[in-house]
């Protein structure tokens, strides 16, 4: 259990306190103040010091020190608090101050805004390495849980509220409540493994569908009723005659057919069906198999001559990039060959002295040691320069030398990759051509059905059946031509029949599609009812598992208890928080000792989950005559007309010296 204390808080010019200090050592501690005498100003301070709010959770606060309503200018605002964290002391502190600078041409500073200084252990820190501290230590929200009795009740919104309590004491799981309950096993088997909230989201939805039918069927029947005929006149009649008509036009087709095909006809098209499909069967059977084998060569072929193509593409790659591998050899060997010549040339060559002996000025000739040492100099220089482009040249002919035999073996690679590709083509042409002959082979073996005699005969057969029964119908022409006039008459006059009663057609059709709608409202009706005993299962688990889950959670508390459902009008339920204490709730008609006690009673819980204990701030404390038992620091913010200037006591620190 990490245990937080204040030793020390100490206020400068923060919201109207000048100075004022209070030193507790870890202690309880009773502040006793008249109204507005900074009471709350210290839960401020101490929030502003470590979160940049105050005890309201408003980050816009005023904190500076205000005369005739305006805040005093250049003042340091400014908190410090010595804290003991499992018995290792930390002091922070906060300077907030206005900050002053000169523009370039005034003689004065101006105002520019705010700045704020941060300090752990009176070591200087930017903003975020001391929120990082802070943050070290307890995360926000958790802290203001801890330290204001009031700020679960009333600062946290309800959901936030119902989270904090299920994470504190776990959720319900869907099995407890089955076993909570026989009545609502049923229930498991109906879900199938959907959660309960799914399942209800498909009743309403279903229920919703059903409504809107079983609103829209009455309305579908009153729209048919109305478009059947009040006076159904001679229907019954007209149908009657309808009816004979109908009878004799089938009389007169049973006698055209009977002449037309008559049963010798019947019997030779049923012979002819039968010829056709042997015909049919012994060409499949004939076909069958080569074919399949056909199609498999094909495939295999096309396969093997796609990759022959690869190799031989890949093989004139090859040759083209060996063309231009031998012209650069030839190259770089007729080069050589230059550097060869060019270098017995010049080292063959020989000094020859040309220098003139006579003076170009008088003509006299010059001195013999003057032309000699003119002589050696020559020399000495065309030794110097034969040397040098000696060197040169078997320098260029040594880089030659490496550069053709690079080429070298770069052709002798490129002879080696062609060789093997001639070789795979080689390979695949063999392959190819195996298969082409097999191709042909099982081509020139697929069976001519047209060869086979059986299928022949049927042929010969089929012909003449075909004939025979055409001449049957051309004799029966002339009897049927008499019938097909006598048919037409009956259909015309069935037409005119027809056209009468039309209007009234439709009556059976509409008193049946009634029946239909009739019919469907009724299931709907049925399974809307099944849908509600389904939502009233579901809504009885929820209310199990509302009970376990208040058990649960009120268990862990001393005081306070807590409401997270509601009841509605519809009977249905609704999720809320809601603190009470003794049935009442706390949002209305809880006095504020009740109110501060079961806040206590919250801390309490909240800290053993947490693992934490940290300060505890009772505004209002002169309301509660017992304050409930906490093993976390108490400061008491108590008014106290008679103290006009805050006082301070420390009972638990005074009873230790």
């Amino acid at each position: 259990m990490k245990q937080i204390h204040i030793n020390r808080l100490t206020l400068t010019n923060f919201k109207g306190v000048k100075n004022f200090s209070i030193e507790m050592n870890g202690s309880n501690a009773m502040v006793y103040g008249d109204n507005a005498t900074g009471k709350t100003s210290l839960f401020d301070a101490f929030l502003w010091l470590l979160f940049d709010k105050d005890s309201q959770n408003k980050k816009d606060f005023e904190i500076k020190t205000l005369q005739d309503g305006k805040a005093i200018p250049m003042l340091d605002h400014e908190v410090e608090c010595e804290l003991s964290i499992d018995h290792q002391p930390m002091t922070l502190r906060k300077v907030y101050r206005e900050k002053y600078t000169k523009t370039r041409g005034s003689t004065t500073k101006e105002f520019s805004g705010h700045e704020t200084d941060y300090f752990v252990n009176e070591t200087p820190l930017k903003k975020s390495e001391f929120n990082k501290r802070i943050q070290s230590l307890v995360e926000e929200e958790v802290f203001k849980l801890l330290t204001s009795p009031t700020y679960f009740n009333e600062q946290v919104k309800w959901q936030d509220r119902r989270n904090i309590l299920l994470s504190v004491c776990g959720d319900v799981s869907e099995e407890e409540v089955f076993e909570s309950n026989n009545e609502l096993k049923g229930l498991r088997v109906i879900l199938r493994g959907k959660s309960l909230d799914d399942f209800k989201a498909t009743i309403n939805s279903r229920r919703k569908k059903i409504n809107e039918e079983l609103e829209r069927i009455p309305i579908r029947i009153n729209e048919i009723e109305k478009s059947i005929p009040e006076d159904e006149g001679n229907f019954t009649e007209l149908q009657a005659e309808v009816d004979k008509l109908d009878s004799g036009i089938e009389e007169l087709q049973t006698q055209v057919s009977a002449i037309k095909n008559g049963n010798a006809i019947l019997t030779k098209e049923a012979e002819l069906q039968r010829i056709d499909m042997s015909l049919h069967n012994i060409k499949r059977d004939i076909e069958q198999d080569s074919k399949e084998e056909i199609y498999r060569l094909r495939a295999k072929l096309q396969e093997e001559q796609a990759n022959l193509q690869a190799f031989q593409s890949q093989k004139r790659s090859k040759e083209n990039e060996n063309k231009y591998v031998t012209d650069q050899i030839q190259q770089t060997e007729l080069s050589l060959m230059y550097l060869r010549r060019r270098w017995t040339e010049l080292n063959n060559q020989k000094y020859v002295h040309e220098v003139e002996c006579e003076c170009p000025t008088c003509g006299q000739e010059l001195p013999e040691e003057k032309v000699e040492s003119a002589k050696e100099k020559a020399l000495a220089q065309f030794n110097a320069w034969k040397s040098e482009e000696l060197r040169k040249i078997k320098r260029e002919g040594e880089q030659g030398a490496t550069k053709n035999k690079q080429q070298q073996d770069k052709h002798g690679q490129i002879l080696d990759e062609i060789a093997k590709l001639r070789a795979q083509i080689e390979s695949k042409d063999n392959v190819v051509a195996e298969l082409s002959e097999k191709l042909k082979t099982a081509e020139s073996n697929v069976q001519d059905v047209k060869k086979n005699d059986e299928y022949n005969k049927l042929i010969e057969e089929k012909q003449a059946v075909s004939s025979s029964i055409q001449t049957m119908k051309e004799n029966a022409e002339e009897s049927i031509s008499s019938i097909q006039s006598d048919i037409q008459e009956n259909k015309a006059k069935r037409t005119e029949l027809n056209a009468e009663i039309a209007k009234y057609a439709n009556v059976a059709s509409l008193r049946e599609r009634i029946q239909e709608l009739m019919d469907q409202e009724e299931q709907l009706a049925a399974e809307y009812e099944k849908l509600e005993h389904h939502l009233f299962l579901s809504e009885e688990f929820i209310r199990a598992k509302v009970n376990i889950l208040e058990e649960k959670i009120n268990a862990k508390f001393k005081y306070a208890r807590f409401r997270l459902f509601e009841t509605q009008i519809n009977g249905g339920l609704q999720e809320v928080c809601e603190t009470t204490f003794q049935g009442v709730p706390y949002g209305s008609g809880l006095n504020n000792a009740a109110k501060i006690n079961i806040g206590l009673d919250i801390i309490n819980t909240l800290s053993e989950f947490h693992g934490i204990q940290a300060p505890i701030f009772v505004d209002n404390a002169e309301a509660v005559t017992q304050l409930a038992e906490t093993d976390s620091q108490l400061i008491s913010l108590i008014v106290s007309e008679k103290d006009k200037s805050l006082r301070i006591e420390t009972p638990n620190l005074e009873e230790a010296i």
